[in-house]
């Protein structure tokens, strides 16, 4: 009663702003939250006082229960039940006595070899904007300082206890709430229909309408027209408006600070990344921060750590799937603005109503002080791999610094990783299902679930703020230079999405590259710095080195050596500590539906449907050693004689893998030269993981030289010679070109497969649903039948994204209507013949030489 007295109190406080309808409806929904969160806590109570009051009852029976003529029955189950009792005991004291071991002999190698006396290196702090395309905002913000400051848990943040009375010890979470910043968030909603754009927009609309209609159609009709659009108008600004809240914000805080802990340990980020947000905020620019999407918890507790660091909260763009009833009005009031998902391609480029009024929406905001947020993948990552970038929203701001609204903006991107996913694991979408629309029930059944679950840590990083207007600079500095005939600069360009707001023309043909570009540097920034956690370092190793089970103690050896490797190339890690420890805890977390131990044995659950969620935990780190596969693989593929391969065989196989799977990883910044990252990384094998032997080319290349300059002929003044890599054909060598195969020979099973599964479009055409189902099925049976390997390769995203590729490579034709997308052969391919081609290009990279079976 006192909490729903107290939700109609709250919603009497905006009763100045809102009408007496509006306010009783909103008192109404705040009491709803109220009265949710008191029913979640009481019965966790309720459910620990039953569990109480059975065992006592339980134990009362036992001691006072009259002895009956089923002793014997009952002193069996006695028995049976001590035994099964000394079996759990006796098998944690052997998995005790494995884990002793392993830590005795570390020891004793400790103590016999000699220790080298080094420095401690310090975390690298992660997320620091491009050297060569935003110089000045890399030189700004950061201090050595800010460096050096220790990792910290947000959920323990609140005042310091020893300059505090009793009450604000008492209460420290009402303390730390009201001792935040305020600041207003200015409603502009009502100013959109006032705007020149969406006038425009409203007669255009009208007038493209009135001419669609009969020869008949009267000056009434057309007026009427007008009316029907200016009333669209007000229910779109209506249904996609922000209504965000200061009061709201501190309240749900409160309510997460009480929440979190019950499903999170904690909630990371680095406070040096926390001051170079705040000094971005002082310069009086737009925030655009820009996360990577994994979960629906993502942008709540974003919001949530810059309130409690004092920085203003964005309005965060959210598909208008959320908007179901209770739930979307509370993410509507911590400032989510609802946005249309999917826009029908033919359709969406005559809705001018729709966008005139979004973007104008967003410019009145962004002129207001408003800061944004939205996610760069559009939805959630079904795949533990950074989705391809959706253009639509950043197109908005692109095009609102070009028409001057806004001087200049800061964008921030921001990685965000789990080490255990909090949204479920999206198996059953990736094994064919149809994906499932989310409705307040099971919204509530979600929300019960995670509060009574364990998932671990969570990880922000915020990248260092980099200004908009110098990075568009430096883009068309670039875009210049590389235009002229003899640039060898290779760019995989990718097709925009036809049903996103990019793909219906809301941005100008004049900057779609720029948004590209700058959409592809933040999200590479984002897979960069993203910190390797626990369990995705322990599913890499089992997935990519250990399949058939792995005893702990080498085990212990491989994840050291995996740390070790990742903080050499500067990327963090979510752990610490000894690694028994780490990776135990890794495998409690994940669980025995992912991993097994016995003992000291740990082995991968490696079988559908589990190992689909064991990859999504993994795809963390592929996505760090992805460009290295590629050239393992593209070693696979290239002519060998006398144990040399050339680097043009090498480099055009590499390429060519990097087009295959473009729309899986971004393998450099569109800034850099791809041919030169691979050379980089080729040299870099040779150094460090010594596949090559180092200095054979270029002695061999000097010897062509001083033989050449002895001929000295003159027809041929600049001659040139043709690099080679001798191979390392030693047992070492050759494990670690296996280990690197292994790394991306899922995705090329997947690709094959459905290049041998076009065979079905022959003469044909089948529906989007219809043909990945075709190739799903024929994956499975290739996996029973032993022809694949690895079962995550039997995965419908990879799938679709196999089809993108090929469609690309002028092979498929796709109509799209509506959601539907109808699939058939170009009528040059409409054969077998071809078709196999075109799957014997793919698997020719599966298909190992000699030198490495």
């Amino acid at each position: 009663m006192l909490l729903t007295l107290g939700g109609f109190v709250c919603g009497a406080l905006m009763l100045s702003k809102m009408g007496l309808l509006g306010t009783i409806y909103g008192a109404f929904q705040l009491s709803l939250v109220l009265q949710f969160t008191y029913v979640v806590f009481l019965l966790r109570g309720l459910k620990k006082m039953v569990d109480f009051i059975t065992n006592r009852n339980f134990e009362a029976y036992q001691q006072f229960a009259p002895s009956t003529n089923n002793r014997n029955e009952t002193l069996a189950s006695l028995t049976t039940l001590k035994r099964y009792s000394q079996d759990q005991v006796y098998q944690k004291k052997l998995t005790r006595e494995a884990d002793i071991n392993v830590r005795d002999r570390q020891l004793l190698h400790i103590k016999e070899a000699v220790p080298e006396v080094h420095v401690t290196s310090r975390r690298p702090f992660m997320g620091l904007c491009c050297q060569n395309c935003t110089f000045t905002s890399r030189e700004s913000l950061v201090k050595k300082t800010t460096e050096t400051l220790a990792l910290f848990n947000i959920l323990n943040q609140t005042a310091p206890l020893n300059k505090n009375g009793v009450l604000a010890r008492t209460f420290n979470h009402l303390h730390q709430i009201s001792r935040l910043k305020r600041y207003q968030y200015p409603q502009v909603a009502r100013l959109v229909l006032k705007d020149d754009r969406v006038k425009k927009a409203v007669e255009k609309a009208a007038l493209q309408q009135f001419k669609d209609a009969s020869d008949e159609a009267e000056d009434e009709f057309y007026q009427e027209l007008i009316k029907k659009n200016w009333r669209r108008a007000g229910k779109l600004i209506y249904d996609m408006r922000s209504t965000l809240s200061d009061f709201l914000l501190r309240f749900t805080s409160w309510i997460l600070y009480k929440l979190l802990p019950c499903f999170l340990s904690s909630v990371v980020v680095h406070p040096g990344q926390i001051e170079m947000i705040k000094e971005a905020s002082k310069s009086n620019l737009p925030l655009i921060f820009l996360p990577l999407h994994r979960s629906h918890l993502d942008y709540i507790l974003l919001s949530f750590i810059l309130l409690n660091n004092d920085i203003r909260s964005p309005l965060v763009a959210a598909g208008d799937n959320l908007r179901i009833p209770f739930f979307g009005s509370l993410l509507r009031g911590l400032g989510a603005f609802f946005i249309k998902r999917r826009i029908d391609p033919v359709m969406g480029r005559k809705d001018y109503v729709y966008k005139a009024v979004l973007h104008t929406y967003m410019n009145l905001c962004l002129r207001a002080g408003h800061n944004m947020e939205f996610f760069l993948e559009g939805g959630r990552t079904r795949t533990g791999k950074p989705l391809m970038p959706k253009y639509g929203i950043l197109s908005v701001i692109v095009d609102t610094f070009m028409d001057g609204t806004i001087e200049d903006a800061l964008l921030v991107p921001v990685s965000v990783n789990y080490e255990k996913l909090v949204d479920g694991n999206f198996v059953r979408e990736q094994l064919g299902e149809a994906k499932k629309m989310e409705t307040f029930r099971d919204a509530l059944k979600g929300i019960w679930h995670v509060l009574n679950s364990n998932y671990g840590m969570m990880r922000v990083d915020f990248n260092q703020p980099f200004s908009l207007r110098e990075l568009i600079k430096t883009f068309d500095q670039h875009k210049a230079s590389t235009t002229k005939p003899n640039s060898i600069h290779r760019i995989l360009k990718s097709n925009p999405s036809t049903n996103s707001l990019y793909g219906t023309d809301v941005v100008s043909e004049e900057h779609k590259s720029l948004v590209e570009n700058i959409s592809k540097h933040v999200l590479y920034d984002c897979a960069r710095s993203t910190t390797v956690m626990s369990t995705n370092a322990l599913a890499f190793l089992l997935l990519t080195k250990y399949r058939n089970g792995v005893s702990l103690e080498k085990l212990v050896v491989s994840f050291e050596e995996l740390k070790k490797d990742l903080e050499f190339t500067m990327r963090d890690v979510g752990f610490s500590g000894d690694p028994v420890d780490v990776i135990n805890y890794a495998v409690d977390l994940l669980g025995p539906a992912l991993v097994k131990k016995e003992k000291d044995i740990i082995k991968p659950i490696a079988i559908l449907p589990n190992v689909i969620e064991l990859s999504y935990y993994s795809n963390t780190v592929v996505t760090h050693y992805a460009l290295e596969s590629v050239i393992a693989l593209a070693l696979n593929a290239s002519e060998i004689r006398l144990d040399t391969v050339s680097h043009e065989d090498l480099m055009e196989n590499a390429l060519e893998l990097c087009s295959i799977l473009q729309y899986e990883f971004l393998f450099c910044k569109p800034c850099q030269n791809l041919e030169q990252v691979i050379t980089e990384r080729i040299e870099d094998l040779v150094l460090r993981r010594e596949i090559f032997l180092s200095d054979f080319s270029n002695d061999l290349m000097a010897k062509s030289r001083k033989m050449a300059a002895q001929f000295d002929d003159e027809e041929d003044e600049n001659p040139t010679f043709q690099k080679l890599y001798r191979i390392n054909t030693s047992r070492e060598a050759k494990g670690c070109v296996e280990y690197l195969k292994t790394i991306l020979m899922p995705l090329m099973e997947t690709y094959a497969v459905t290049g041998f599964t076009l065979d079905k479009l022959v003469q044909r055409q089948l529906l989007e649903n219809e043909l990945v189902g075709d190739v799903l099925k024929e994956m499975k049976s290739q996996v029973e039948r032993g022809s694949l390997k690895y079962d995550e390769s039997v995965a419908v995203d990879p799938i679709k994204n196999a089809l993108k590729y090929y469609q690309k490579l002028g092979v498929l034709e796709c109509h799209q209507e509506n959601k539907l997308r109808l699939y058939y052969l170009k009528e040059s391919y409409d054969n077998s013949d071809s078709v196999k081609v075109f799957y014997d290009k793919i698997n020719r990279f599966r298909i190992g030489n000699s030198l490495f079976e």
